[in-house]
């Protein structure tokens, strides 16, 4: 069957920069351009910001020290994980700031936080920069002239409307711009991870005691852990990129999880929430100029756009190379979050929380140039980003 789509195209207001996915490393690429001078706009299809960390329910924001007493991460990175803990609970050691008596982790620079209470606080802290944000908005094509990007199209509840813009990055977790304007890419694989809140009459108790608001709110999960341990045996692995893939995911997570709940006694628990997006780790990420491999421990590297600690153990130290952020023979298209040119065990540690801060930081403040200096992501020079990211207090290297 022959189909026309003949629907009329709004276009709308052009921007310097459109940040495509309001996650962490969305939210922290908007305001990075936005506060270096870039008329900039934020797009996510979700009703609230924060991915993962917020509506996908995964609400602890990782380390941001070595584990050795060194905090890597500073700039937007550092303000979000003290916005996630300002107007809610939390367990930030007090040695980091901490003003709770909730239990906390292990001493490092880290935090449980409310996902409900931090979504509401990014929506205040986006707009407080300068940034334009659009809830709701499907991006579902960059318009090419070439290999320029010209702006993005989208689906709303206006119907279909193009946003021109000088400059996009791509912070959709599963690089969904960047492969449509011909990236290239790569697939990953994610284990089947589900994970709601609730709480039963034990944490009712154990708060009831402690005054631990931590205890109300328990981790209630079907699948796997961090490494693959609790992977159903008769379900493969997820790509994630096909609509086909997602309600399998979807629907393996729901059914397992009702199934975990059938035998539990009714009167004596509740889900106080389930995740409004699957909970990937790694889909789908570009092939960029350099790719991080995770071999890259305690090396300096000139071109560092930021540095990072191993959320998983302790003393291991990355500096993150500008050109993980973008292919070369695309002008205009830089990347933040998991998505960027990671493989290996580089692409674990750039796909949590604080070093998505850390790419979407540093995209920003990129972008916002690309966008004035009307150059290329490739030939502008790297210590122009580097001076606008010390200018907003980043450290750049394991040794600063």
């Amino acid at each position: 069957m022959e189909f026309k789509d003949t629907r009329q195209v709004t276009v709308r207001e052009p921007y310097d920069v459109i940040v495509v996915g309001g996650g962490i490393a969305g939210v922290a690429a908007a305001v990075s351009a936005a506060r270096n001078g870039a008329n900039t706009l934020l797009l996510e299809k979700q009703v609230n910001l924060g991915g993962l960390a917020t509506v996908g329910l995964i609400s602890w924001y990782e380390p941001l020290c070595d584990g050795e007493g060194k905090q890597m991460i500073y700039g937007i990175g550092e303000e979000l994980i003290r916005l996630s803990v300002r107007y809610g609970y939390e367990d930030l050691p007090e040695k980091w700031g901490g003003q709770s008596n909730n239990k906390h982790k292990n001493g490092r620079f880290s935090a449980h936080y409310s996902p409900t209470v931090f979504a509401l606080a990014l929506d205040e802290y986006v707009r407080e920069s300068g940034v334009k944000l659009l809830l709701d908005v499907l991006a579902v094509w960059p318009v090419m002239d070439g290999k320029v990007c010209l702006g993005v199209m989208t689906e709303t509840a206006s119907g279909r409307e193009f946003f021109p813009a000088g400059c996009i990055v791509d912070a959709t977790g599963d690089a969904a711009i960047a492969c449509r304007a011909g990236i290239p890419t790569e697939e990953g694989e994610s284990y089947l991870t589900y994970i709601a809140h609730g709480f039963d009459r034990k944490t009712l108790a154990e708060h009831d005691e402690t005054r631990d608001m931590l205890d109300l709110r328990k981790w209630i999960g079907v699948g796997s852990d961090l490494y693959g341990n609790g992977h159903p045996a008769d379900v493969r692995k997820f790509h994630g990129i096909t609509s086909d893939e997602e309600n399998r995911y979807l629907a393996e997570g729901k059914s397992r999880l009702l199934d975990r709940i059938r035998s539990w006694d009714k009167s004596s628990f509740d889900l106080t929430m389930i995740p409004t997006m699957p909970q990937y780790r790694k889909i789908r990420r570009i092939v960029g100029r350099v790719t991080l491999t995770g071999d890259e421990e305690g090396r300096n590297c000139p071109e560092s756009v930021g540095r990072f600690g191993d959320f998983r153990t302790f003393g291991r130290r990355f500096e993150l190379p500008y050109g993980t952020l973008y292919h070369p023979d695309w002008p205009n298209i830089l990347t933040a979050g998991r998505v960027i040119s990671a493989g290996g065990d580089g692409w674990e540690l750039v796909r949590v929380i604080p070093v998505c801060a850390v790419s979407g930081e540093a995209a920003g403040a990129a972008a916002s140039l690309v966008s004035v200096r009307k150059e290329s992501v490739d030939s502008l020079p790297v210590s122009a980003v580097q001076e606008r990211l010390m200018t907003a207090g980043v450290r750049l290297h394991i040794n600063d």
